[in-house]
């Protein structure tokens, strides 16, 4: 008692067992049963009883076979059963009990009876009899030995004076301490085995208390034993004279640590489920009437009832609650999934709710196997559903944007789901065309098109900057469009035409803050409920607004991309579209057809006389003028291929009265706003099928021809397959072969310069030619000459190989190279790359290939296979001048591609305050903006001035190179240039 079982002895009994019915129980009580003289019973908490002393059987006139593993409630009379359930259930050590037995000849034997709930492992109630109409005999000495010392509980006695007069093995396992306490008060024992003297104060109070009240007094308290805090139940149970004096006091303990850690466990899981956010549930699985009844919800699990109406747990089954036809389809159809004895997990969408809740069930077992209940946890998942749903459909709707599928594919994907998550509505676009009329993108109906389609945009804007000023993105929702009262006449007008009654729309505002257009959803019906729809609209809004920005953007392209923004006239695609056909009618109907370039002459001094403003100025009056000219005479085609070219396309029949007329366009002045100026232009024609067989040949042909003519100074040339370009092109042929042999070609080199950092990238390689006679000849003079003279393919060969070598001098710088149409077209170009790469020792990831767009145009599946492969050995792949025509677009499409570099031509009107320097800033902003969207690098050339490197730079254009960094630099003055550089940027 003093020293709970733990400080002297161990408490611990050894496992065994009575009968096959028994649960496990200790030695010392089997030794009570089989040896005490008292009359005890044994019973388990459902009432079999366990084992009886052979007192009991002797006192009830019964055998051990017809009581042991007999319910109890067979020993007792009817009218006592629930006396008998309660000592078996009851609190630790209750007042002694009436309680009828039954003897073995059925007459009713009347008794007191005490409950000692025995410890764990037992799990069993100890009953004593202690009066009975037949007086037992036992003295107390006996009572001691045969009763007290078997109890796997500790007991100790007590005199009143509250000295030990009596101690079990299972209170103070040493039997020397055990004998020494007799006599003892409790104060004393504790001052001798150095208790703390506040445990044997409590119990002084305690035995006090039990006296004064004469009734048992229950108190737990803490002791260290072993190292540890262990919580022990203790009790004091007085015993009184006939006369009412204090006899003696039993005293009991027992240790109740782990049933405390039990409670402190049960309380803390009671305070987690009832705070959890997550609604949580048992669910009965028994069979009978409370089958699938809720016996338990948390707070979380009423606020989630309140939400969908419900505001009490209802007492039915949980397939029949109030919940909506659609949620009880889904939640009977989950219960169907639930197994006994596995656990499940799944996402349920309550379609009257318009929630989605994941689902963790599992089960809940008895002793035996069968599942009771199940214990269910649901998550509201519905934010992230949502979300993921919309992130799914924006994937796909910019996959098929950034493919070129059409605004409305792009739309349908985008807007792909609203309609089967939200029964009887509709959504579409609504997207204000920049032609000033609204056009309907999607299927909502025909009266809701026909009433939307041409009608006035501006009557959207009017009404969005009234009821969303600020452009916050507010959603106007309309319940009836019947009875609406817009303040604007044109939406009262139209609200009943359009076939649908119930509206919610949200804007779709561009990066400027312009209204783009409207997302709308409509129902049939008037008063739907709208707010989980609008939701899920505005998820989708910032991705509208991009596809109809990019569409936009698109088509401003497209507009681009076919037309000449400066002159109206066709540009390079269109031409090449029209040439393709007109050759394809001359095949068929065996007619002659000519090709022409015309150059002006001098432009450039123009330029940097007058300004690009007044050169502008004069192409358009140029342009205007061919145009009369080709009316006049009936010409199929006339573009601006860029710059100051023009290509015209004629019947070979026709070809003289036609550059007659042309050459009379430079008879009259031009006015540049400057000043008048003449102008002269050198012109080159090709004749299909005379020398040329095909497209390319013609362009090839045309060049030359135009050329030809300015070194000549002649207006027009025709080329002629014989004698190519006369005496002067023969003499440059021989003088670039003579050049071969004897080396006078040299390399520079130009720096290309990290827009972010300002740091060194790369530099483009630049072919120079100095022959000892004709001195310096620009690369537009010599290299068409060595294309028709097949000098290419060498020149080339020879440029790529020193690049490389000079390159491998460089520290982490790149190295682009040029390659014509002519190299790309070779079967053995790659190898040649490759070889190139290889006799340097230069890494192909610094290699940079720039690929003309004349020779991506001359035989496209080819030039997919040659890049391809050098992509894949890691060379990295330029379209140069892109932005001239259209097939640079079709290019980035459609073959492997790294890098786009602006032509110079747009470069040089930016930063002018002029129609073509606004046009030129749009075309570069557009280029960066499809390019990044791939992946693909820009690179802006022909940069002079702070001003054009500042716009580029807020355009987003990667890399810039131009006479503003350095002009193309001998590979020795490079290295010292990227010297200085590297300690310009990075000194402090």
């Amino acid at each position: 008692m003093q020293d709970g079982g733990q400080s002297e002895q161990s408490g611990a009994v050894t496992p065994g067992s009575i009968t096959p019915h028994s649960p496990a129980l200790g030695r010392a009580t089997l030794d009570l049963l089989n040896h005490s003289a008292a009359p005890l019973l044994i019973a388990a908490p459902d009432g079999r009883i366990l084992g009886v002393t052979p007192a009991l059987l002797t006192l009830l006139e019964r055998t051990a076979p017809t009581v042991t593993g007999q319910r109890a409630a067979a020993l007792v009379t009817p009218t006592h059963h629930a006396q008998l359930a309660a000592l078996l259930n009851g609190p630790l050590l209750p007042e002694p009990a009436p309680l009828e037995l039954l003897r073995g000849d059925g007459q009713p034997l009347s008794v007191r009876v005490r409950a000692l709930p025995l410890p764990a492992p037992h799990h069993a109630t100890l009953l004593v009899v202690t009066s009975a109409s037949t007086p037992l005999h036992l003295p107390g000495e006996q009572l001691y030995r045969e009763l007290l010392d078997h109890l796997p509980i500790d007991v100790a006695l007590f005199d009143p004076q509250g000295r030990y007069l009596y101690c079990n093995p299972a209170a103070i396992r040493d039997p020397g301490i055990r004998a020494a306490v007799i006599g003892l008060t409790n104060p004393e024992y504790a001052a001798w085995r150095g208790h703390p003297p506040e445990l044997a104060s409590g119990r002084v109070e305690r035995f006090r208390e039990a006296a004064a009240r004469r009734r048992a007094v229950q108190w737990e308290e803490t002791m260290q034993a072993g190292g540890e805090a262990r919580v022990y139940r203790r009790a004091y149970w007085p015993v009184f004279h006939a006369d009412g004096s204090l006899q003696f006091m039993i005293g009991h303990g027992a240790d109740v640590t782990s049933s405390v850690e039990q409670g402190q466990r049960m309380t803390l899981l009671e305070t987690m489920v009832a705070t959890s956010v997550d609604p949580l549930l048992l669910l009965d699985a028994r069979p009978g009437s409370t089958y699938l009844t809720v016996v338990y919800g948390n707070p979380a699990l009423h606020e989630l009832l309140r939400d969908q109406g419900l505001d009490d747990l209802p007492a039915a089954p949980l397939p029949e609650w109030a919940l909506g036809s659609g949620n009880r389809v889904t939640i009977t159809a989950m219960i169907g999934q639930l197994h006994p004895s596995e656990p499940r997990r799944e996402v349920l969408y309550l379609p009257d709710a318009h929630q989605w809740l994941e689902l963790h069930a599992s089960p809940i077992l008895a002793p035996d196997g069968q599942c009771t209940h199940w214990a269910v946890n649901l998550r509201d998942v519905s934010d992230a559903h949502r979300a993921t749903q919309v992130q799914t459909h924006v994937g796909a709707a910019n996959r098929l944007a950034l493919g070129g599928a059409p605004l409305q594919d792009s739309v349908d994907a985008l807007l792909g789901g609203i309609e089967a998550l939200n029964p009887g509505w509709k959504a579409a676009l609504v997207l204000a065309d920049p032609d000033g009329t609204l056009q309907v993108v999607g299927e909502i109906g025909r009266t809701f098109q026909q009433a939307v389609n041409g009608t006035p945009s501006r009557h959207l804007q009017d009404m969005w900057s009234h009821v969303d000023p600020d452009r916050t993105g507010l959603s106007m929702d309309i319940p009836d469009l019947l009875d609406f009262d817009s303040p604007l006449l044109a939406a009262r007008e139209i609200a009943p035409r359009l076939g649908v009654r119930t509206l919610t729309q949200l804007p779709l505002y561009g990066r400027d803050g312009q209204l783009l257009g409207v997302l709308v959803a409509a129902h049939g019906q008037a008063h739907q409920w709208a707010a989980p729809l609008t939701d899920t609209l505005r998820r989708r809004v910032p991705a509208a607004s991009m596809l109809v920005e990019q569409h936009l953007q698109q088509r401003r392209l497209s507009a681009l991309a076919f037309t000449d923004a400066l002159t109206g006239l066709m540009n390079r695609v269109t031409l090449g579209e029209r040439l393709d056909q007109l050759l394809s009618d001359a095949e068929l109907g065996g007619e002659r057809l000519a090709f022409g370039l015309m150059d002006l002459d001098r432009f450039k001094f123009l330029n940097d006389g007058y300004g690009h403003v007044a050169g502008d100025r004069l192409l358009q009056q140029l342009a205007r003028r061919l145009e009369q000219v080709c009316a006049a005479y009936a010409v199929p085609a006339l573009a601006r291929m860029g710059g100051d070219e023009f290509a015209v396309i004629v019947p070979a029949a026709r070809l003289p009265e036609v550059t007659a007329g042309l050459n009379a366009v430079f008879d009259q002045p031009f006015e540049t706003g400057s000043g008048a100026v003449l102008m002269q232009a050198s012109l080159g024609w090709s004749v299909y099928p005379d020398t040329a067989r095909d497209a390319s040949e013609l362009h090839q042909q045309a060049d030359a021809a135009m050329y030809s003519a300015k070194r000549r100074q002649l207006f027009s040339q025709v080329f002629e397959a014989t004698t190519r370009t006369g005496r002067q092109t023969l003499t440059l042929e021989t003088a670039l072969r003579e050049s071969l042999r004897d080396r006078d070609f040299h390399l520079v080199f130009q720096p290309q310069i990290g827009v972010r950092r300002g740091s060194l990238v790369g530099a483009e390689a630049l072919l120079r030619w100095t022959h000892p006679v004709l001195g310096s000849v620009p690369p537009d003079q010599f290299i068409p000459v060595a294309e028709m003279g097949g000098l290419m393919g060498q020149l080339g060969d020879w440029v790529l190989r020193v690049a490389c070598q000079e390159a491998t001098r460089w520290t982490g710088v790149c190295l682009s190279v040029n390659v014509s149409s002519v190299q790309l077209n070779a079967p053995d170009f790659a190898d040649q790359v490759r070889a190139a790469l290889a006799g340097s020792g230069l890494s192909a990831r610094r290699l940079v290939l720039e690929v003309t767009e004349t020779g991506l145009l001359d035989n496209p599946a080819r030039t997919r296979q040659t890049l391809q492969a050098l992509r894949d050995d890691g060379v990295r792949i330029s379209i140069d001048d892109f932005g001239t025509g259209y097939s640079s677009l079709v290019s980035v499409r459609t073959l492997p591609v790294d890098e786009l570099k602006i032509d110079r031509s747009f470069v040089n009107d930016l930063g002018q305050d002029s129609q073509e320097g606004r046009e030129s800033r749009a075309i570069i902003g557009a280029s960066v903006l499809m390019a990044h969207a791939m992946g693909i690098d820009v690179v802006a050339e022909g940069v002079e001035t702070p001003e054009q490197a500042a716009q580029l730079a807020e355009l987003g254009c990667d890399l810039m190179q131009g006479w503003l960094y350095a002009p193309g630099l001998s590979a020795e003055q490079f290295l010292d240039w990227q010297a200085r550089w590297r300690q310009k940027t990075t000194a402090p």
